[in-house]
């Protein structure tokens, strides 16, 4: 990054100081927790923690306490000019180009590569001046037609460049999701940053914190994201697969 451009990374976690995994695959890392599981994270051996205060609210006054509110907290809660969120069961990051290369197990810099490439992206987003990237959830390899995208679903990363970033929280809004964020911002930047070549990769952990959600709501929040954004977005249920029907 450029000495006159702020930038960190964090990890929002929750319920799981027992394992952590995303603080080891990088040379830098803040994690962000709530007050009542700071002692936890710390004696886990987390070395850098921005706590949730009890009763934190966003700017708008809603309360804290879903992934969204925590991510938007973290937007405006942080002092730099750009951020990189990340979530907190990454294994691994890899490149994806018509192989894979799995970074910490193949380079004994392993952190130092990743960190560096999360940088870069940072910057581009930057200079580009738009607000929202993100990595993309399908790795499979057919999947890499180019070094980056302009729009997608989101993965287990997002990088933030406050001064660009226009996408806004709405409590009342049952579509409100890393999906929605990512579609507000190409509403309104016209296009996003999506890296295809760098991934993370995460171990799915459904027994304690994360954000599982069951059926139910799930189908609801399918249905709220076809409500407000209409042709643009699709979903199909037999496949359990959504698309973003807008061409760039």
């Amino acid at each position: 990054m450029k000495q006159d451009i702020s930038f960190n990374i964090y990890c929002m976690s929750y319920q799981r100081p027992d394992r952590i995994l995303t603080q080891d695959l990088l040379e830098y890392c803040t994690y962000v927790v709530r007050w009542k599981e700071e002692e936890a994270y710390r004696n886990a051996g987390v070395k850098d923690l921005l706590v949730i205060p009890q009763g934190a609210t966003l700017n708008d006054g809603t309360i804290v306490w879903s992934f969204m509110t925590t991510l938007y907290w973290v937007i405006e809660n942080t002092p730099e000019d750009v951020i990189f969120v990340a979530d907190d069961d990454l294994n691994h990051f890899c490149y994806r180009l018509d192989t894979y290369t799995n970074i910490k197990a193949d380079f004994n810099n392993y952190r130092e590569i990743a960190t560096s490439e999360i940088e870069r992206i940072a910057q581009l987003l930057y200079d580009l001046n738009l607000g929202f990237a993100c990595d993309n959830p399908q790795f499979a390899l057919y999947n890499y037609t180019q070094e980056f995208c302009f729009k997608g679903m989101p993965g287990g990363i997002r990088w933030i460049n406050k001064k660009a970033f226009k996408a806004k929280f709405d409590p009342k809004d049952f579509a409100t999701s890393d999906i929605d964020m990512m579609m507000q911002e190409l509403l309104m930047n016209r296009i996003i940053l999506q890296p295809r070549y760098f991934h993370s990769m995460s171990v799915k952990d459904k027994l304690e914190g994360g954000t599982t959600v069951d059926s139910k709501v799930n189908y609801q929040f399918r249905l709220a994201m076809k409500n407000k954004w209409g042709k643009y977005f699709d979903y199909d249920f037999k496949k359990n697969q959504a698309k973003i029907n807008v061409k760039r």
